[in-house]
């Protein structure tokens, strides 16, 4: 986010305008697009699910006409008087001598011509309950059982006595042997009892098997992607028809009687089962039940088909944007323009610019501030200082009559020529180390000097101490080749070996040692002036930072402070710079210095 903040604080207001502009709308387009996305998900959804119902409810009048007229077939086998007669007939031994019984009591040749326009309907059994010989028919070389004891015993006759409209749907296999001694196809078959017209007695039991292709045929042409399935079920038989793919949980739900018992009425269209949706369409409460499995409607929605529209408006708007915004920002920025180019000229020395107000609103009375700036500065210049300026410069000429340093060089080369004639070495070495001091600590007025003429400094500095203490003092210079000429600025270390003399040595009659070293550290040179003096508290310490005693004041050379050194590394470095001293009463101080290496 700050990355952020330091990018768009470089940039112009032109653009500023421009960015900010997009970012006020950016959000609202996104939530129009973002309804608009909603909404077309929504719409596809429900296009899709209407078809799906749609799929189901064609389906499920296929199934439903298919089995009306299977059943019509057992409905007028069922009212047919003649059928009826031979169902309730007492002389049974005199009829089953008939083999043509069938043929000649009974209305089949009819059933026989209706069966053979369809087409679809391969085997017909009516079985009677008096002992009459059953009527078998199979057009596809399958083959009935002979009796109806043989029938009693199964299971879809005694499931088939105890529905309340008699009527049981199932499907089966060409390997099933319940149905048929042999069958030669898959079918639907149609179990019915056949009652009196009172529909207390049952007379018989009739079985029609029709071809089970039509009907999975239909169903899969009704399966329109790989991961799609349709199930028809009886509500009391089961499993009739199964295409597509369907999870083997939801198969089992559906065959659950829980599912299939649910009253018609009370029926959901649709519904959500393990992350499939369900569509379900039932005739009536004795119907067979459709049913279609899909999978979610955002798996089945192309993304480019809901999105198109909302993607294209969102970038059409943001492109058709730009040249608005380049308008409204000209405009606002045009002014703002003039005023920054007035004060450009101005600030390299045209003093005679001016910005002409053409508004009312802020840039206008920006631009009057200038305006009023420039004048007043102006008179500013022409009253003061022009006046000032030549009172400085008398003022340097005098300050430089009074410090000519030529003069300082000279008076003590010719002291030091004196002491060299009269014999005395001594004081003409300490004369000759002071004119080096003056003129290091110069440097030809130079802010920055190098490492080793740094170090040339401390050493003429120790060297003039040295003879004040005689014996007592000692010290060791070490400077890494790698750093000697390196830039830092002068006068950073002097003040510290000065410090360390006159606190730490001067009014005591020990032996005093003080090395000075630089070594690089990284991309840092670090300093280090240490001492076996006297020592500081913690207190002494902060005070060094905060004010400079009296006494060290009068006696530093060029009168820097350490305070001023810390000042002066902050002006330069910031804070890439650390200064710390490490001192104990009694054990000495220990001065540590890092700056970043220039080369």
């Amino acid at each position: 986010m700050n990355r952020i903040r330091q990018w768009v604080n470089q940039l112009s207001v032109k653009k500023k305008l421009i960015f900010y502009g997009y970012l006020i709308i950016s959000p609202v387009l996104l939530c129009i697009c973002g309804a608009l996305l909603l909404i077309n998900y929504q719409r596809n959804s429900r296009n899709i699910l209407e078809r799906d119902l749609n799929d189901v409810k064609t389906l499920a009048e296929s199934i439903y006409l298919l089995q009306t007229e299977i059943k019509d077939y057992s409905t007028y086998i069922c009212i047919n008087e003649e059928v009826q007669r031979l169902l309730t007939a007492k002389n049974i031994e005199l009829l089953n001598r008939n083999s043509r019984l069938w043929l000649d009591s009974a209305p089949m040749e009819i059933v026989q011509d209706m069966i053979g326009i369809k087409g679809y309907i391969k085997t017909l059994a009516i079985y009677p309950e008096n002992g009459v010989r059953p009527y078998l028919r199979c057009l596809d070389s399958s083959a009935y059982y002979q009796d109806i004891e043989s029938i009693r015993q199964k299971d879809f006759y005694l499931v088939t006595r105890k529905i309340d409209n008699g009527i049981l749907w199932r499907s089966v296999t060409k390997d099933d042997k319940d149905t048929y001694q042999t069958n030669r196809s898959d079918k639907l078959v149609l179990y019915r009892g056949v009652y009196d017209l009172a529909k207390k007695n049952l007379l018989g039991f009739i079985i029609i098997g029709a071809d089970m292709e039509p009907v999975q045929n239909t169903c899969d042409n009704f399966v329109r992607s790989d991961n799609e399935g349709v199930m028809i079920f009886d509500r009391y038989g089961g499993v009739l028809c199964r295409s597509g793919n369907i999870p083997e949980e939801i198969a089992q739900y559906l065959s659950n009687d829980d599912f299939l018992q649910q009253k018609y009425g009370q029926r959901k269209s649709y519904f959500t089962y393990a992350g499939y949706t369900i569509i379900c369409e039932q005739r009536g409460n004795n119907e067979s039940i459709i049913c279609k499995i899909v999978p979610p409607y955002s798996q089945q929605i192309n993304f480019m088909d809901v999105a198109y529209i909302p993607i294209s408006l969102f970038f059409g708007i943001l492109f058709g944007l730009l040249p608005l915004l380049l308008i409204i920002s000209n405009i606002v920025t045009k002014p703002l323009q003039q005023v920054n180019s007035a004060m450009v000229k101005f600030s390299a020395g045209d003093f005679s610019q001016k910005v002409d107000i053409r508004s009312q609103d802020e840039i206008g009375e920006v631009a009057k501030c200038f305006n009023n700036m420039v004048e007043d500065i102006k008179v500013l210049i022409e009253e003061n200082y022009v006046i000032t300026l030549k009172e400085r410069e008398s003022e340097l000429i005098a300050l430089q009559a009074q410090i000519n340093p030529h003069f300082l060089y000279n008076t003590l080369d010719t002291l030091y020529w004196q002491a060299t004639e009269y014999g005395n070495e001594e004081v003409a070495e300490s004369i000759f180390a002071l004119s080096q001091l003056f003129r290091l600590v110069l440097s030809q007025g130079k802010s920055e000097v190098t490492v080793q003429e740094e170090m040339n400094l401390v050493a003429t500095y120790l060297q003039i101490q040295k003879s004040r203490f005689s014996k007592r003092l000692h010290y060791h210079i070490e400077v890494d080749d790698a750093v000697k000429d390196c830039r830092i600025p002068k006068l950073i270390l002097q003040p510290f070996v000065e410090n360390a003399i006159v606190h730490g040595f001067e009014n005591v009659g020990t032996q005093c040692q003080v090395t000075v070293s630089a070594v690089p550290d990284g991309r840092y040179i670090r300093f280090m002036v240490q001492d076996t003096g006297i020592g500081m508290s913690e207190q002494q310490v902060r005070e060094i930072f905060e004010k400079d005693s009296e006494q060290y004041a009068s006696q530093r050379v060029g009168r820097y402070a350490i305070k001023n050194i810390q000042e002066r590394l902050k002006l330069k470095y910031h804070e890439d710079f650390t200064l710390e001293i490490q001192s104990s009463i009694g054990k000495g101080t220990t001065v540590i210095m890092c700056i970043p290496i220039e080369r």
